[in-house]
């Protein structure tokens, strides 16, 4: 056969492949990519991901929603995204549609996050499976345990704790801030707050592996599958972090056990699993001590961004700042306020809930994912897709939040704002704000984020006043930001400078006795308890 014969047969059966592969890829397309839906126009496979910023994505993501409309899609390396951007919206799919809704994707810098319980450590990440189930019944239970026990004054410890540090080390209050966060959980799960310093670096290295600002093998996701395990730099740090938190959270039970033995445990999480481990639907220690410690790690990035955020409020706010001590000194005097206190302080808890308006702490949500194909008003969504509710877009909704991009606490507390209700002593609150998430993936923790930050906040503004710092070579005062944050699933502000003043010189003595008669109580209470237990062993 002449050679230009052979070109043309072999340009021929070229042609009629790529024909075939592009008809196969467009049935494909017409059956596994979201249909009828707007969004922005996508490269094939790539779809936006090349002008998608990791830093600040929630912005880019808003700035669709405002040309697309309340849901739209996109695509990223493979993946469908469908972004939706009106709560009504996500409440007819993400809670009515509940059950195929509440699925969660793969994280690829995490070992198999999503579909067993023996390389998981963070609950909210599992796929709805048997295992993420019961894990959610086990943690709910605890949580409502604590709750209604008030948190057995652990919280108003650990908040004249905090105002103590910040008193003697204030330009190291966001160290005792995040810290403070971190001793309530490790109170609450191993009775043991000299642990602290331990978690606080295991939460955020967690939330750094799971967000998409993090390791790169989570925006170029082949990096992660392609490269051998052997020399990925990736999965060698990924599975370092990942087993050092696992032994760690065994080896907080192992030794809460050896002091139960002893008949020298106080009440925590971990007591209670261990004395109820035949009655629990938990398969054992590894899946328990890996349970509690996840609850220990979400208490921690959860309360710490909104209690940073608050600071920030009340640097560039002090109007309000001196409206919430004025309602303090009025319900509590001398003392800081407690959990009791919370019905009376209005203002306090409006100013807590703006500030999570204002500076939302998830603002691109967390991600759902599709588990079966569904139609939503004539629009075409495949099994598999990612549904991420923009809550930077729900808490910035002039409809319903008038003048959204300021700081106007007063939307909770007077008549002719669309969020009012005349309950004051229950309104406003945090529960069941949409930064919490949907339907059945509602955060478990909202009670202990709305009781700590009440307490800590209210514990602040009782006994300093909150301002810039100034620069001792300038005589200037050092701006603090409104703006620059970390850009991880659950975010924080960039580190700042701030100068935390006692409001008088009484208020002063009165913050170290609050602190100095804790101390003594809590020291004498576990004492008393350890005389108890062993005048116990000994009659034995």
């Amino acid at each position: 056969m002449h050679p230009l014969t052979l070109y043309a047969v072999g340009f021929a059966a070229f042609g009629w492949i790529v024909y075939r592969f592009a008809q196969a890829l467009g049935k494909r397309n017409a059956k596994y990519n979201p249909q009828g839906l707007p969004g922005p126009t996508l490269i094939p496979w790539v779809g936006r991901i090349h002008d998608l910023p990791i830093d600040y994505m929630w912005l880019k993501f808003y700035e669709w929603s405002q040309k697309f409309g309340p849901i739209y899609r996109t695509k990223m390396l493979g993946a469908n995204f469908v972004i939706i951007s009106d709560e009504d919206v996500c409440e007819e799919i993400l809670t009515k549609k509940a059950k195929i809704y509440s699925d969660r994707p793969q994280i690829k810098s995490l070992f198999d996050a999503k579909s067993t319980y023996g390389s998981m450590e963070y609950l909210p990440l599992m796929g709805r499976n048997k295992y993420w189930a019961r894990q959610r019944k086990f943690t709910h239970a605890y949580l409502m345990e604590s709750t209604n026990n008030r948190y057995y004054g652990i919280m108003e410890l650990e908040a004249k704790r905090w105002m103590y540090r910040l008193l003697n080390e204030p330009d190291n209050f966001g160290f005792s801030l995040e810290d403070m966060a971190s001793k309530v959980m490790c109170q609450l799960t191993w009775d043991d707050h000299t642990v602290s310093e331990q978690l606080t670096p295991s939460a955020w290295g967690l939330l750094t592996q799971m967000s998409p600002a993090g390791p790169i093998t989570n925006v170029l996701t082949p990096l992660w599958d392609w490269v051998p395990h052997m020399i990925n730099p990736w999965k060698i740090a990924e599975r370092k972090r990942h087993d050092d938190q696992q032994a760690w959270w065994m080896d907080r039970l192992v030794a809460t056990r050896k002091r139960l033995e002893k008949g020298k445990q106080r009440l925590c999480y971990t007591r209670t699993y261990l004395e109820t481990a035949e009655k629990s639907a938990i398969s054992g220690d590894y899946e328990a001590s890996s349970v509690i410690g996840m609850m220990a790690l979400v208490g921690i990035f959860t309360v710490a961004g909104p209690l940073y955020y608050f600071l920030v409020s009340m640097v560039h706010h002090p109007e309000w700042q001196k409206k919430c001590q004025e309602e303090v000194d009025k319900v509590c005097g001398h003392r800081p306020p407690t959990l009791m206190d919370m019905p009376y302080l209005p203002v306090l808890r409006a100013c807590i809930k703006e500030t999570m308006r204002w500076r939302p702490n998830v603002p691109t949500g967390v991600a759902h994912e599709l588990e079966e194909d569904d139609w939503h008003k004539g629009y075409f969504i495949p099994k598999g897709t990612r549904i991420l509710p923009l809550d930077y877009a729900f808490l910035h909704n002039p409809v319903k939040y008038p003048d959204p991009w300021n700081f106007r606490p007063e939307r909770w507390l007077e008549p002719g704002w669309p969020t009012y209700n005349p309950d004051l002593t229950k309104f406003p609150t945090i529960m069941g704000m949409t930064s919490f998430g949907w339907g059945q993936r509602q955060c478990l923790g909202q009670s202990i984020t709305r009781d700590e930050t009440v307490v800590a906040c209210g514990a602040l503004v009782w006994a300093f006043t909150m301002k810039r710092k100034v620069d001792p070579t300038t005589g200037k005062e050092i701006e603090v930001s409104t703006e620059k944050s970390n850009s991880l699933l659950i975010v924080k502000p960039d580190p700042f400078q701030m100068a935390f003043e006692p409001r008088s010189e009484e208020r002063k003595q009165q913050i170290i006795d609050e602190w100095k008669a804790a101390e003594a109580q809590d020291a004498e209470e576990r004492a008393e308890f350890l005389r108890a237990a062993e005048k116990k062993e000994v009659l034995a």
